[in-house]
């Protein structure tokens, strides 16, 4: 099993294109599973439903005012979720008038695509248009749920607590990343149990960060990690 595990971390340490073990904005690399993984626990069940159509006129057209708002080329589209996903983390990570710019970027997004929203941040949706990856898809669609999360419920504690976050993640990040490396051997040693592995991921998470700033924290970012794995793992709770 140790092997498995270390074959697994290499890889997923070497395609990775996004902030790993970031606090501020969770990937999916953190959870170092191969593309392969990625397909078999995010993708094999449809329990996120597909409701209403996605209009690519308006999704084109609220992906590159994303696109420019947080420092990306206009071209830029979901297909390049890593380059988002950085650029939307080096935006956050610079404070809060930054933060709010990327929220603000964020509402316009969503006001722009209206009832479509749901449907064009479908992961389903979007590999069903082809010329993707399973990891590009996962990473792009869990970009959108943070953001639903953090530019919103968790928007007063995340920004009272900007500092904290950051400090937790690399002073004692060792245990930080520890949360990280137990759930990938646990679903590679019994992958069945993978929503069952992932409530416990999520409880080691809230109790770091409610052991090194608080409680509102450990909430916050138990949710954060939550609301990505929230399509296929019906019942987690924080």
């Amino acid at each position: 099993m140790r092997a498995l595990v270390f074959v697994s971390l290499c890889c997923a340490v070497c395609v990775s294109q996004g902030p790993m073990f970031s606090a501020l904005l969770p990937v999916p690399d953190d959870y170092l599973l191969s593309e392969q993984e990625f397909q078999k626990f995010f993708f094999t069940d449809s329990k996120d439903f597909l409701l209403g159509q996605c209009n690519s006129v308006q999704f084109n057209t609220a992906q590159a005012g994303f696109a420019n708002a947080i420092g990306a080329p206009v071209t830029t589209t979901w297909r390049d979720a890593y380059l988002l996903t950085n650029l939307t983390y080096t935006m956050i990570n610079q404070g809060l008038d930054s933060l709010a710019a990327v929220c603000t970027a964020r509402q316009q997004f969503v006001q722009t695509l209206g009832a479509s929203y749901d449907t064009c941040v479908n992961k389903f949706y979007l590999l069903g248009q082809g010329q993707t990856t399973f990891g590009n898809v996962l990473f792009y669609t869990h970009l959108m749920r943070h953001l639903e999360f953090i530019c919103s419920s968790g928007f007063d504690v995340y920004q009272r607590n900007l500092d904290c976050i950051r400090k937790a993640e690399t002073t004692d990040g060792t245990k930080y990343r520890a949360c990280f490396y137990k759930f990938n051997a646990t679903v590679n040693a019994d992958p069945n149990n993978f929503c069952g592995y992932t409530e416990t991921f999520l409880d080691c998470i809230q109790d770091y960060f409610v052991q090194e700033c608080n409680s509102w924290v450990g909430w916050m970012e138990c949710e954060m990690e939550r609301v990505g794995f929230a399509g296929d793992c019906l019942n987690l709770k924080c």
